[in-house]
């Protein structure tokens, strides 16, 4: 057999090894797609893995809060029925019992008036008895009787008068309080119309707040309600006061809750709020760090249940330093704590339950 030309024999062993070459490529490359395509499928099935807790519904109150202010239960402007110089003031920020002096005026001559008309009326009486007497014997007439009585009653009359003036120089506290400021000096000339110190009583004291016409309903006159102050005590109250009209710039109704300050030491202009329990419910206490919305703004809480995640709507009753009390959960519940950002509604995840 004769043998192919060398030239023949090196370009069939090139075009074999270039076949070679080819064909390798190619199932190197299907191997490749093959593989690309197991890994793929293997990273999608591959679910992401979250953190939950089991938490468990309580008995809780459900309270309405109302931020308000604490005040003064009577504030009162003491002013003079009478005209005069002052010659007498109590300090301010004294507390006072009832009828205690607060200011005290110049008499001037309203004591010899008192002399004088203390005077005319003894003698009117004098007069009054000498000729009832007579009258009773047959020597006077019913007519000079009455007029012995006439006068009589006129010097009873400017007695009184006299009297009542004398007292008005003396400005007495109408009640047991504190005296929050004094508006007059020692040698001020007072006219009824001025006014000598401004007195408080602040027990009881009182809170007052608003609330708003949907919330008005709900509250009775008369409940017992707590209310609670910056520095965190917590005293009881109950409701004194529910406004019957609204304000006609913000629409809601003011009320006022009543509570002992036996001891004085709440000043009134506090913040304060009034907590008003309207029902009791089933309710969970969560972190407010795991609150989200959902694409319509809503407020909820991603939960896993049969390890997929369900969006459950809240509302939120109360704000504690510990957390929120939630309302809306299923009364056992398993909680998303960490991963609940990368996790959405009906997504398959793998779950790590954690006990804290």
């Amino acid at each position: 057999m004769k043998s192919l030309p060398k030239n023949y024999l090196l370009a069939l062993i090139i075009f074999i090894g270039v076949l070679t070459w080819i064909a390798s490529g190619f199932f190197k490359s299907e191997t490749m797609d093959n593989s690309l395509e197991i890994d793929g499928s293997e990273t999608i099935e591959e679910k992401i893995a979250v953190r939950a807790k089991d938490i468990y519904g309580e008995d809780k109150t459900y309270f309405l809060t109302v931020r308000g202010r604490t005040e003064a239960e009577k504030r009162v402007l003491l002013r003079p029925k009478t005209s005069s110089t002052v010659i007498k003031t109590i300090d301010k920020g004294s507390f006072v019992k009832k009828g205690d002096i607060i200011c005290s005026l110049d008499p001037e001559n309203r004591s010899a008036r008192l002399i004088e008309a203390e005077a005319g009326k003894n003698q009117a009486q004098l007069q009054y008895d000498a000729i009832k007497e007579l009258f009773n014997e047959g020597y006077r007439s019913e007519n000079a009787l009455a007029t012995a009585e006439a006068v009589l009653k006129g010097a009873i009359a400017r007695e009184e008068i006299a009297r009542n003036e004398l007292s008005n120089i003396a400005i007495n506290a109408p009640f047991d309080g504190f005296i929050e400021d004094v508006m007059v000096e020692i040698g001020d000339l007072m006219t009824p119309a001025s006014t000598c110190a401004v007195i408080l009583q602040l027990n009881p004291m009182i809170v007052a707040g608003e609330v708003t016409e949907k919330n008005v309903s709900q509250v009775t006159l008369g409940e017992d309600v707590f209310i609670n102050f910056l520095n965190g005590d917590e005293i009881l109250g109950k409701l004194s006061y529910i406004s019957k009209s609204s304000s006609l710039s913000t629409r809601t109704y003011k009320i006022e809750a009543s509570f002992e300050n036996n001891s004085a030491n709440i000043r009134e202009g506090l913040t304060a709020n009034i907590k008003i329990p309207l029902q009791n419910l089933k309710a969970h206490l969560v972190p407010s760090y795991l609150l989200s919305l959902d694409d319509d703004g809503n407020l909820g809480l991603k939960i896993v249940k049969n390890g997929t995640v369900k969006f459950v709507l809240i509302e939120i009753i109360e704000d504690t330093t510990e957390g929120l009390w939630v309302t809306g959960l299923p009364l056992n519940t398993r909680i998303i704590t960490v991963g609940q950002e990368y996790v959405i509604d009906g997504q398959q995840v793998k779950v790590e339950i954690v006990n804290n």
